[in-house]
């Protein structure tokens, strides 16, 4: 099965155009307050109108309330949530309630006790993660393993990828700091990430 990927912080209409070109499956629109690649409501509503209808929007929240959470989903209009924080697992219940979509929850990999959580997690998909944007790998022995299905992060570039599909097949992989050029997404950056992704699936299936 082909490797999903998500291209995350999007944050301009060029952002938008070049990932149509991609076709990666979801791209991901930060609403952290602070986040250095967050965005308004607002400005996330008009980037979705410019989107892919075959591209699914993710956003990402941290430590924000359910009804915020599902205020924003109905607005932009958002496919998934991710959750990033530390919020409840009944916080997590509490936003696919409210919003009727899948709910990602984001685990920071410190250590075995992290993967004990993410197994027991209630969310629809895990995602795993060096820590929020840092750019950085974790030790992905870890997750040999890990027996639900989960999108890997933190770290990624088109250098690294491919030998994180082959050893760990994970359902995708999600990436951001690798995409940029002096703090701003770079086309041709994206069209070599997808491309190594896709070059690692078709070495895995052979």
């Amino acid at each position: 099965m082909a490797t999903e990927l998500k291209f995350c912080g999007m944050r301009r209409e060029a952002d938008i155009l070049a990932a149509n070109a991609c076709l990666p499956d979801y791209i991901g629109f930060v609403f952290a307050a602070g986040a250095r690649r967050a965005v308004s409501p607002e400005t996330a509503r008009e980037l979705r109108g410019a989107l892919d209808s075959r591209i699914r929007a993710v956003g990402v929240f941290v430590d924000q309330s359910p009804e915020e959470i599902a205020e924003i989903a109905a607005q932009v209009p958002l496919d998934c949530i991710q959750l990033h924080g530390n919020e409840s697992e009944e916080s997590l219940e509490r936003v696919r309630a409210l919003t009727g979509k899948p709910v990602w929850r984001a685990f920071q990999v410190t250590g075995n006790e992290v993967l004990v959580r993410a197994e027991e997690s209630r969310a629809d998909l895990l995602l795993f993660d060096s820590g929020k944007g840092s750019g950085k790998t974790f030790a992905w022995e870890w997750l040999r393993d890990f027996s639900r299905p989960y999108m890997l992060a933190g770290g990624l570039d088109t250098e690294n990828v491919g030998e994180a599909i082959r050893t760990l097949s994970p359902r995708g992989v999600d990436v951001s700091s690798a995409l940029e050029t002096d703090g701003q997404k770079d086309p041709e950056k994206m069209r070599a990430f997808a491309e190594a992704v896709r070059r690692a699936d078709s070495e895995t299936e052979r």
